[in-house]
């Protein structure tokens, strides 16, 4: 061990710089790795959307017309019958994803969770009912968001069926949060919160893991970090039905089914055969206040292009940098080990034999290197904030020590095996 000290502390400037080589080495194939991670979850994702036609299905129920079809309650029941045909066919999958914001009581302190924070509007607080309510982000999904995005969970679960399903009575919601939300609340707490006038009690039974994303109508990758995630819901029975069970308000029902007409329809069918499809479901409901638009497929597949490329291009300048470091890591081991020639001519005149040299050298990089890679895991992990790889990263960082080793290893072997260590001695 005195021998490896003596070693460092000769030529300083050199095992800094092969130290820094080293760190700068590890950095760049752990950024590698994360960014590869998270570019397989957006092409996992993306790729679920790429080989479907996309349409979007809106209503024309806007103004006066809205307040005139409202009037009759068996409208409702069209209404309902017709988004329940939508669903269950099975030659369209039918996407939802609804940007509405909810009231929040006890709410967090931080505005960021405002529905319109990033807008700028601090009029988010209203009272209701002698309570004070935040507007907050929230969105509404169908079960098949979660089939076509990937979107992982921190800890918890995700809805079971009966989620989707508004039942005559129903007081409670359970509500997945973004992460951001995990500091201000945990598993099986209870929100209270007012949902379409009506309020309701959002039972937390689960946090997305961060930076988890959706596709939605407006982004294709909407991140739902600071959002409340509500189950869209089917009604149990015919609001005709339910509106004479519950005390619950026609807006409310108005407002569930409305909200189903401003979903996807993701299907391998061409446009005439998708509108002869739902034209079929028109004909048996008798609802006829719709509009099939071609939405926005061209977002999606372009978006999974990007990615692709953005991958390709990542590798292509690591695999470089790469090369460049460990072709510059040699060159400066090699002379460090050169220049230091002559102390290791003093050990062994002073009775250190060739293999204690050796080990020594190697154990001076192996703890250079050990010391470098380390902290570049440690600056990794802080700044990226991603520990779903971690042990990816810390098998990564064993073999690049590992290979930098074998790389120090053959230096010395061939600088030992090709020196007369007798003329060096006798200063031949």
């Amino acid at each position: 061990m005195n021998t490896t000290r003596l070693l460092l502390k000769n030529k300083k400037l050199l095992p800094l710089i092969i130290g820094l080589l080293s760190f700068l080495f590890s950095v760049v194939l752990f950024v590698l790795l994360v960014n590869l991670n998270i570019s397989k979850i957006e092409i996992s994702s993306a790729s679920k959307f790429h080989n479907y036609h996309i349409y979007k299905l809106t209503d024309n129920l806007i103004g006066e017309r809205e307040i005139e079809f409202f009037k009759d309650v068996k409208n409702y029941d069209i209404l309902n019958d017709f988004n329940n045909d939508v669903l269950k066919n099975n030659k369209v999958v039918f996407y939802n994803a609804v940007l509405q914001p909810i009231g929040l009581k006890q709410y967090p302190p931080d505005k960021k969770f405002s529905a319109f924070y990033e807008w700028g509007s601090t009029n988010d607080i209203y009272e209701h009912e002698g309570a004070l309510y935040q507007t907050t982000k929230s969105m509404q999904v169908t079960k098949s968001v979660f089939d076509y995005n990937v979107v992982e969970l921190i800890e918890g679960q995700y809805f079971d069926d009966s989620a989707y399903v508004y039942d005559a009575g129903r007081k409670e919601i359970p509500v997945i949060l973004g992460s951001d939300y995990r500091p201000y609340y945990k598993l099986h707490d209870q929100l209270e919160i007012h949902h379409y006038f009506e309020k309701f009690i959002g039972r937390v039974v689960g946090f997305a893991k961060e930076n988890s994303f959706i596709f939605t109508n407006n982004e294709p990758q909407q991140v739902l970090n600071r959002y409340i995630l509500l189950p869209s819901m089917s009604l149990s029975e015919q609001p005709s039905e339910l509106l004479q069970k519950t005390e619950v308000k026609e807006v409310f029902f108005r407002a569930l089914l409305l909200s189903k007409m401003g979903g996807i329809l993701m299907t391998n069918l061409n446009a005439l055969e998708v509108r002869k499809e739902i034209g079929e479901i028109e004909k048996v409901t008798n609802f006829t206040d719709y509009q099939i638009i071609g939405a926005n497929s061209l977002s999606v597949n372009l978006l999974y292009k990007m990615i692709e490329t953005n991958q390709t291009l990542i590798v292509t300048i690591s695999s470089v940098v790469f090369i460049f470091i460990l072709c510059a890591f040699y060159l400066f081991v090699k002379s460090f080990i050169t220049r230091q020639f002559d102390t290791y001519l003093v050990f062994i005149m002073s009775g250190v034999t060739n293999h204690k040299i050796k080990k020594n050298i190697q154990l001076e990089f192996s703890i250079l290197n050990g010391m470098s890679i380390g902290l570049a895991l440690l600056c990794t992990v802080l700044f990226m904030q991603d520990t779903t790889i971690l042990s990816i990263l810390v098998i990564a960082g064993f073999i690049v020590w590992l290979v930098f080793n074998v790389v120090v290893y053959l230096l010395v072997n061939n600088l030992l095996a090709t020196t007369n260590i007798i003329e060096k001695l006798k200063g031949d």
